[in-house]
């Protein structure tokens, strides 16, 4: 029952992990595909401008001391405000989970506890890759909204660019290669436990 305990709270690490991960690549990210998405002459700002407002919009979702957004050459609605609200409550639980859930993660992988759950972790594997063929023939708009629903319990993040222009910065597009960043290290990491799975059995036979 103990190891059962741990395999869930690996579980809850790896997405966490993934997701602070993602976070804190997703703002090079950024900086790189400003002129690739032309989004100068979709807000009529320089990139310098742009990218001054991104960093004060990360700065309060990753922040706990910033308490209100301010984003100068953007304006927000209560709606917009109340979802980077949220948002900021979600980057900060998976920064918390990270951190906490990092010594009992660290501990099951010592002790080779996930050598008793090869079906487990394959299950791991396989239900990104289902969603990700989900995807690929329902597009990324399905999986994007889904998120959105489960996540959040209101319809805020459904921007009016009229009241809530930052979503011109914001591309679907930039969203789907952060959640392809997310899908990789996350992957990456039960890929390995797999591996290292596979080479005990294969160790014990011989």
């Amino acid at each position: 029952m103990k190891a059962k305990g741990h395999f869930l709270l690996t579980i809850i690490w790896s997405i966490a992990a993934s997701a602070t991960l993602t976070i804190l690549a997703a703002m090079p990210l950024f900086y790189r595909l400003i002129d690739v998405f032309k989004l100068p002459e979709l807000t009529y700002l320089g990139s310098k401008t742009i990218s001054y407002n991104f960093n004060r919009l990360m700065g309060y979702l990753l922040n706990p001391a910033v308490k209100k957004l301010n984003m100068p050459d953007f304006s927000s609605s209560q709606a917009g405000l109340k979802h980077f609200a949220d948002v900021k409550q979600l980057f900060l639980l998976a920064f918390f989970l990270t951190i906490v859930l990092l010594l009992p993660t660290f501990v099951f992988i010592k002790k080779k506890c996930y050598i008793q759950f090869y079906q487990g972790i394959k299950i791991c594997l396989i239900v990104p890759v289902f969603i990700a063929v989900i995807a690929l023939f329902g597009g990324f708009e399905s999986i994007f909204i889904t998120f959105h629903q489960i996540f959040f319990r209101d319809a805020t993040w459904l921007f009016d660019p009229a009241t809530d222009p930052v979503i011109y910065i914001l591309p679907e597009r930039y969203f789907m290669l952060c959640f392809m960043i997310f899908g990789v290290v996350y992957l990456a990491f039960w890929s390995v436990l797999l591996l290292k799975t596979k080479r005990s059995f294969s160790n014990a036979k011989n």
